[in-house]
């Protein structure tokens, strides 16, 4: 009788396992909503950012500052500062309002966390300039701080003085609350592509050497998905499909490669 059970069991147990072999391993739209959410707000920073500094950093006063925007109370306001000596310094606090005027910012912040994440701008950006010096590419910085108090500073490329469009490229460095601690840092630099923006076309993004669609690449789709009738990002183990329908809105679908 025992030997019978166990071989019972054991045809129960391989029977199970050649189920689960079956499955089909289902997209991760949790994590791609997660950094699609992200991409957004950094598009979102990118506008507001540009549109308030355009014109400051052009002030012989203002020359030479860095520049970080957040949000608070729902409107997005940009901080111009610098390092003096072991501190950063804020010297020009502006707010963008509903109907996009721009205006000096006297009320309350959270003083100490700006400081922060100035000081982790100005630490992440003295990291970052070998790649600048080497790259020949113009990149655009952007300053997070995350639910868990950690600050992250990326570099993603901007949109170049010569007209083109650039992917494939991006970094992020991540400190602690205080923003003097540098606990990690990120980089991805596979197949840089420059696109020249004009006659909407597809696109066909190559991200073959990461498993799924990266902050840099959905940040770029959303930023240019005007441009083209169709952004497609191709990872390791995935499509993931920007389509803009008749009505003028987008959708994302995704379906993973054989084998997968």
């Amino acid at each position: 009788m025992g030997k019978a059970l166990s071989l019972a069991l054991l045809i129960l147990i391989s029977g199970y396992t050649a189920k689960t072999q079956n499955v089909v391993p289902a997209f991760d739209t949790i994590e791609f909503n997660r950094k699609l959410e992200l991409a957004n707000w950094l598009t979102e920073y990118d506008y507001f950012s540009q549109l308030s500094t355009v014109n400051l950093s052009r002030q012989e006063e203002y020359t030479g500052l860095q520049w970080f925007s957040f949000t608070q109370e729902h409107l997005w306001h940009t901080i111009g500062g610098k390092i003096a000596g072991e501190k950063f310094s804020i010297l020009k606090h502006v707010v963008i309002d509903s109907m996009l005027n721009i205006s000096d910012y006297h009320g309350h912040s959270d003083t100490s966390a700006l400081l922060a994440s100035g000081y982790a701008l100005s630490q992440a950006d003295a990291h970052f300039q070998t790649v600048r010096d080497t790259s020949n590419i113009y990149f655009t910085s952007f300053v997070h701080r995350n639910t868990d108090q950690s600050i992250s500073i990326w570099f993603l490329p901007a949109f170049q003085p010569s007209g083109q469009a650039i992917y494939g490229c991006e970094w992020e460095y991540l400190f602690d609350s205080t923003g003097k601690n540098l606990l990690k840092q990120f980089t991805y630099s596979e197949n840089i592509t420059g696109l020249w923006i004009g006659q909407p076309r597809e696109l066909r993004m190559n991200y073959r050497n990461s498993d799924t669609p990266t902050l840099g690449s959905l940040f770029f789709a959303l930023s240019f998905c005007d441009y083209f009738t169709r952004v497609r990002i191709d990872t390791n183990k995935s499509f993931s499909i920007l389509t803009k329908d008749k009505a003028g809105k987008y959708t994302w679908s995704h379906e993973l490669r054989q084998g997968f």
